[in-house]
């Protein structure tokens, strides 16, 4: 696990920025604004395979139905969906690390939390297939397959929402542990 160490070790306040910012400006258009996001959502009656997690096969299947005929959108949220994971796992990463290097515990066991991100995006490439496959008509979503697509979204949101989580907690405790030592006490 050499790159969580080298993850740790390169995490800056500058690259976390950086990171924050292209995230934030993506989801505000993404999620806000008129994208493939918000149409397909729109389209498919508020509920996207995506967005539920659990094992209920049918739920690509009725989604898909729910779009109609037009699931262009779809197919191309589930393309620019990957990008996004990305902007996560460096967010996240970076916030877990520099937290981590505050707290001066790099080689705690604390350090495998950095594995949460890598997970959630493992999950989202796997996920946005087989939903892209499903909504293109590229893969007929059987129950078997469907089974894994939903196995991947209910991990993704396991490993992802503690990402981000633990990502903000380690970001407010770095920044002020970081502070604290800046500061110069009189005492």
């Amino acid at each position: 696990m050499n790159w969580i160490s080298r993850r740790i070790e390169r995490a800056s306040w500058t690259g976390f920025l950086v990171w924050f910012a292209v995230l934030l400006s993506f989801s505000i258009w993404a999620f806000n604004m008129d994208s493939p996001w918000t149409r397909a959502l729109e389209a498919a009656g508020g509920i996207l395979p995506e967005t539920k997690p659990g094992i209920p096969a049918i739920e690509p299947v009725r989604s898909l139905n729910a779009m109609g005929a037009d699931k262009s959108d779809y197919i191309l949220w589930q393309a620019l969906d990957i990008p996004y994971a990305v902007m996560n796992f460096f967010f996240a990463s970076l916030g877990m690390a520099l937290g981590l290097k505050a707290l001066r515990l790099e080689k705690s066991l604390l350090r495998f939390f950095l594995l949460l991100p890598a997970v959630y995006v493992g999950c989202e490439v796997i996920e946005n297939t087989l939903v892209a496959s499903f909504a293109s008509g590229l893969l007929a979503p059987g129950e078997s397959i469907v089974l894994i697509q939903q196995l991947a979204t209910t991990l993704k949101f396991a490993s992802g929402i503690p990402a981000l989580l633990l990502a903000l907690i380690a970001v407010f405790v770095g920044f002020a542990l970081n502070l604290f030592r800046a500061v110069k006490f009189p005492w």
